[in-house]
């Protein structure tokens, strides 16, 4: 079953409480992942990161960009 689908589906009716102990139960989850990585990921495999561009243009990350922008403006002062 595809994430979109799940969210569809099962979380987005889900009234906020049962929202928030499912990310918590999540973040729980993760916080073993990161204890315990050899369960989790084998050596030698390279797994891909999806980080997010921040660009002048692209407008979905106007907020990010002003951001940076700000903190570079500080860092050169």
């Amino acid at each position: 079953m595809l994430l979109a689908e799940l969210e569809r589906k099962f979380i987005r009716p889900l009234p906020v409480s049962d929202k928030l102990q499912l990310i918590a139960d999540i973040t729980k989850m993760l916080q073993q992942e990161e204890e315990h990585p050899e369960k989790y990921f084998e050596r030698g495999v390279s797994y891909p990161v999806m980080t997010p561009t921040v660009t002048p243009d692209d407008t979905s990350y106007k907020a990010a960009f002003q951001l940076q922008q700000l903190w570079e403006e500080n860092d050169n002062t």
